[in-house]
């Protein structure tokens, strides 16, 4: 109080600047640091940041999914076309080893002839089969066996979709044309690819060729019984006598069907043939039908990746513009809260603006 009645005018004039100038400059300061550290007009996070990340996480997930069972997909389809590839070319040596039947049906052929067709016939069959023996893809065969007395193909299955325990199978079919000779014993033997022996399996000695078939020998097959005998020429007693048991599409060797020599046996050839290529057409549309499914599937888990790759990008995306403005925003306000200070310190050294005791009190010193 003693302040205010001794003072001079300016000196109470300057005292009550002061405290004004640091009253407004206080205040502009709290207003800055208040806005910079979250007051209600301070910029907010996106409030679906975490929506965002929870989308983001989740399109990761189901893109790692299928690329899994695209793998298992892809593997599937590139077994069925394998297969598919090899069936067709096992049609098209099945119709030239056909024609090589009805060649030996014409009347002007001779012994030799027929026997050189019944030949070649033999090699066609070798080769139809070797097709069948090599349609496997990553060790999966459909339609034949890389091991000679196996005469089961494989399955393939595949997950419905990722994480599911629920499964498609496309199914093999053994379609190699094979046969086993079982003797009294209960020993089995199989023909070579070629037909040129018969030899025992389980072979514990890998170098015994089995039994050697000749053209002069004497075969006595029944074919509603099974029942087969093999003597050579000038012999009583058969080298190979059993009950043989088809396999595949069920095309015998030449020698089976009396070499081609009488038109009995030649029909007979005819029939079987002409039979195995109907079962060999059923099942390539099968198998063709099979891989346009396999390809569906492989579709359509090539679009969920791509869907949820481009959803995670656009997520991405969007999380980085919405952070960015919020970067942009804190920085805007830190900037604004900088240049307040600055202004209201400069203006508490600057001075004080010169008013007279007049304008101030409103009568004269």
């Amino acid at each position: 109080m003693d302040f205010f009645f001794n003072a001079t005018p300016q000196q109470l004039n300057f005292s009550l600047f002061s405290a004004l100038n640091g009253a407004a400059a206080a205040r502009g300061v709290r207003a800055a640091a208040v806005a910079r550290n979250g007051g209600p007009s301070a910029p907010k996070r996106n409030p679906e940041q975490a929506r965002l990340d929870a989308r983001a996480r989740q399109a990761v997930r189901t893109v790692q999914g299928f690329t899994k069972l695209k793998v298992r997909q892809k593997r599937a389809v590139k077994t069925l076309q394998k297969a598919n590839e090899r069936l067709l070319e096992m049609k098209q040596i099945l119709l030239q080893a056909r024609e090589l039947i009805v060649k030996a049906q014409d009347p002007s052929a001779t012994v030799q002839n027929r026997q050189d067709l019944a030949n070649q016939f033999d090699q066609f069959l070798g080769q139809y089969n070797l097709k069948a023996k090599s349609a496997g893809h990553f060790g999966v065969n459909l339609i034949g066996a890389s091991i000679r007395d196996v005469f089961v193909a494989n399955d393939v299955e595949v997950q419905i979709k990722p994480g599911s325990l629920a499964t498609t199978t496309y199914k093999g079919e053994f379609l190699g044309s094979d046969y086993v000779i079982t003797d009294a014993s209960g020993n089995t033997f199989l023909p070579n690819l070629f037909g040129s022996s018969v030899v025992q399996f389980p072979n514990a000695n890998p170098n015994d060729t089995g039994t050697l078939l000749k053209n002069d020998d004497t075969v006595v097959f029944d074919s509603a019984t099974g029942a087969v005998s093999i003597t050579r020429a000038g012999g009583t007693s058969p080298v190979l006598q059993g009950t043989l048991t088809r396999k595949g599409i069920g095309v015998l060797h030449s020698y089976f069907y009396g070499d081609f020599q009488d038109p009995a046996s030649r029909n007979t050839a005819l029939q079987e043939v002409t039979d195995a290529l109907s079962k060999l057409r059923f099942n390539i549309t099968l198998f063709e039908s099979r891989q346009t499914r396999a390809t569906s599937a492989l579709d359509f888990t090539e679009g969920q990746i791509k869907e949820n790759r481009d959803a995670a990008t656009r997520i991405r995306a969007q999380k980085s513009s919405a952070e960015q403005r919020f970067i942009l925003e804190e920085q805007k306000r830190q900037l604004l809260f900088e240049r307040t200070l600055q202004q209201s310190l400069s203006y508490n050294n600057q001075g004080l603006p010169k008013l007279t005791q007049r304008a101030f009190f409103g009568f004269n010193a």
